[in-house]
Formats: structure tokens, sequence, C-alpha cells
């Protein structure tokens, strides 16, 4: 997606996309979906979870019987501000509640100073999901480039890691798809990474696109390279049990 700064036009773009899905089991939007502001908008927009956009998620997700991750809104919990991801089952429940742990406050050379902390708080804790089966860790953006998170989810027995993000053309062209192959193939994990494209509509800083379904070989299921568009793949367990015995690297750690 490339999301601006209307949450009424983001949600109903979003809500467009997903019943387009209609038959998935799984459906993944990116990081941000609902609403890309200046600090002070996405201060003013927060919500509280449940709340508007969850509910409107919770109905489609009943509508389509499917598994929803809304990639991350603005959560407010009283003065503080969370870029939370939540996971509904097939009967619009929450099933999992992650809010982003690591905040991206970086210069970005050649664009500008970007300070996530201005406006979030923290997360302290890691979230798995289990959908039918599938152990599922979730990640937002920037926890991407930090394999201590991807490791836990892997010693707790993740088949999945879903990595909803708004990721920088600048910092994606160098390192977007090394890292999300690095941490399918270092955990033996399938990877599902929704990215935002086009312009920010407040920092005016160019996210990278290149949404991607990565399985643990390392292999790129499905990629949209810079466009608004669906990606599809589908996950086989088989290819978990393969790639983990003819490798069995998570079973030769020693540290």
């Amino acid at each position: 997606m490339s999301a601006g700064k209307s949450w009424r036009r983001n949600l109903g773009k979003a809500l467009g996309l997903i019943e387009a899905c209609k038959g998935s089991d799984i459906i993944v939007l990116p990081e941000m979906f609902v609403l890309r502001a200046s600090d002070p908008e996405q201060t003013e927009q927060a919500e509280t979870i449940p709340g508007p956009t969850t509910d409107a998620l919770a109905q489609k997700a009943r509508e389509l019987e499917c598994w929803l991750v809304a990639g991350s809104i603005v959560e407010r919990v009283d003065a503080r501000r969370f870029n939370s991801c939540v996971v509904f089952d097939r009967r619009g429940r929450i099933a999992g509640h992650y809010r982003k742990i690591h905040l991206f406050d970086v210069d970005i050379k050649g664009e500008r100073t970007i300070r996530e902390s201005n406006t979030f708080s923290s997360g302290s804790e890691p979230m798995m999901v289990n959908i039918e089966g599938w152990r599922c860790g979730l990640a937002i953006c920037y926890d991407l480039r930090f394999p201590e998170l991807f490791r836990y989810y892997a010693d707790v027995g993740a088949h999945l890691v879903f990595i909803p993000s708004n990721f920088t053309d600048a910092t994606g062209r160098a390192h977007w798809m090394t890292l999300l192959r690095a941490r399918a193939i270092e955990n033996q994990c399938y990877v599902a990474a929704p990215n935002q494209y086009g312009k920010h509509p407040h920092l005016k800083v160019l996210s990278h696109g290149h949404s991607a379904i990565i399985d643990p070989w390392g292999e790129i299921l499905g990629e949209a390279k810079y466009s608004e568009r669906i990606v599809t793949a589908e996950l086989d367990p088989a290819r978990l049990a393969t790639v983990r015995q003819s490798i069995p690297a998570l079973k030769h750690r020693v540290l």
C-alpha cells in the first residue's frame, strides 16, 4: 500500500484490498496502513484497541472467515502511543497484539532525521500467535535489524514471522531483501513482509515497497517491487520440514 494522511481513505483502501484477497487463509497489511502523517497528527488520531480501525477489521475478518494481520496502527494507552500490530482470527476475535519494540531513531544520509520515539513508546514483549497449528511471530519494520528477536521466535518454534513495514527507500535499497532473506534462512522459517511504497505525505521520505514472501531456504515466493498490489503464496509445512532436516542448524546451536 501507499497510505496517506486520511484515515477514512486509507481504511477504505485497505478494506478493498482485503476483499480482493477473499479465499485466502491469512491476509497481512503493512505498517501504518491506516495513517501516515506528521507526529502531531499521529498523536492526535491515535486510537484504543479495540477501537474504530480494529472494529472494522474484525468485521471484515468475520465476513471473509480469514485470519487478518493488521500491520500496525497508532495505539493510544492513556498518555502513551504505541506502534501496534493486531491479529484477528476467523471469527474476528483478537488473537494477538504486539507493540513494536525497536523504535526507528536515525539520521538517514541524504534524506532527513527520523525520530519514532518522538511519538511512540517502545513495546517490551515479543508475541507469538498460533494460527491453526502454524506458530507465528510478530515484528514491525525496524525490528528486522535485530536478529535476537527472530532467534527468540525460532527458539519457541516459529514456523512463520510477519514483518509489516514502512521501510525507507534509502535503507531498503541497501538492506531490505538481504535482511528478510537472512531472517528466513538463519531461523529456517517463512517470512511475510508487506511494505509501504511511495512518499510519506509529511516526511517526504520515499518508502521502498518490495513487499515479499520468503521461504525457509531464502527463496522469494512472491514480491511486489514498487506498486500497490496483492502478493500471494501458498506455504507448505513439508517445505519447513525438508529445510530443517537437510541442514539442522537450529539443533546444532552451541551458544
